[in-house]
């Protein structure tokens, strides 16, 4: 059943909260323009400590509504106890990566019922949807847009941002994926570092909805047609032991196949593991963390696939 809000009927501008489940309250704006058009959903928050997405996704809560045809529904932070206890990832009410488990269950943990009532309510009725993103507590990166491989429209809403790095993904259980699978076109848009806002990585997220938006009829299309950019896609290097985490390149730098990324030292003793590249391009992403665990993410680098 389709996201509807009695209490914005005739309004240009509401804001309030919505409750996907009895016990939970989340913000939510909803902007609608002078004539009917296209119906966007925006999200933020869905990791609570990606701080220049959420305030992205306040700041569009407040623009004006001058040139706005059809709808646009900001929701800022999805995991809302994440907010406020300053955890990155995971919800605290399962300790589950909620961007891994869409398109959720409607009977399952926390997480799942939460991803599920996006997927099932705040999805149905859109004509596109973007997931807003920023390099978590211990992430520092480029920013990049996400676009969900074989979908050629969510590659041109994800094209028309403008990011410098356009990523094709073919990773399941995120939230763009939900939404293609209903129809909607999704997209992922992440800037910033560290846990972080700052004004430069906020504007890029900020100014690239609203390109977005131009593509799709929502706002006047000052941008007009951008070069056709490149397409990446990451290849992850994971910890295979646990230990001190040194990492010895940062977003930006080129890497060859073979070269060392960084070391984890054993917590007794004098055992190293060097972590080394396995593609070349530039680093994309790194965790900036001391401790790792096994399994987790060290550095992701950026491999082109097509001109």
């Amino acid at each position: 059943m389709p996201l509807t809000v009695p209490a914005s009927a005739g309004q240009d501008r509401w804001s309030g909260f919505v409750e996907p489940e009895p016990g939970l309250s989340i913000p939510c704006t909803i902007l609608r323009g002078r004539s009917p058009g296209p119906k966007l959903l925006v999200t933020a928050g869905v990791h609570g400590a990606e701080y220049s997405s959420i305030e992205a996704a306040r700041r569009l809560t407040r623009m004006s509504l001058d040139g706005l045809v059809g709808e646009l529904t900001v929701l800022p932070i999805l995991n809302i106890d994440a907010f406020w206890r300053h955890r990155p990832y995971f919800n605290p009410r399962d300790g589950k990566n909620i961007n891994r488990v869409f398109p959720g269950k409607a009977d399952g943990s926390p997480s799942e019922r939460l991803a599920a009532w996006v997927s099932g309510t705040a999805m149905p009725g859109m004509s596109a949807y973007i997931d807003l993103h920023c390099g978590d507590i211990i992430e520092a990166l480029l920013p990049f847009a996400i676009f969900p491989h074989g979908h050629d429209r969510s590659r041109e809403l994800a094209s028309a941002a403008g990011f410098p790095y356009l990523m094709q993904s073919t990773a399941p259980g995120h939230s763009y994926r939900a939404a293609v699978n209903q129809g909607i076109p999704g997209v992922l848009l992440e800037s910033g570092s560290c846990g972080r806002w700052t004004e430069e990585g906020v504007s890029l997220i900020e100014t690239g909805v609203k390109r977005i938006m131009g593509k799709l009829g929502m706002l006047p299309d000052r941008i007009g047609e951008l070069p056709r950019p490149k397409i990446w896609q990451t290849k992850l290097a994971t910890a295979p032991v646990a230990g001190y985490w040194h990492c010895a390149v940062s977003p930006g730098t080129r890497v060859e196949s073979g070269q060392p990324l960084g070391v984890i030292y054993d917590l007794a003793g004098s055992g190293e593991h060097c972590i080394t590249a396995e593609v070349s391009g530039p680093v994309i992403y790194h965790v900036t963390s001391l401790a790792i665990s096994v399994g987790e993410p060290l550095v992701g680098v950026a491999t082109e696939i097509s001109p």
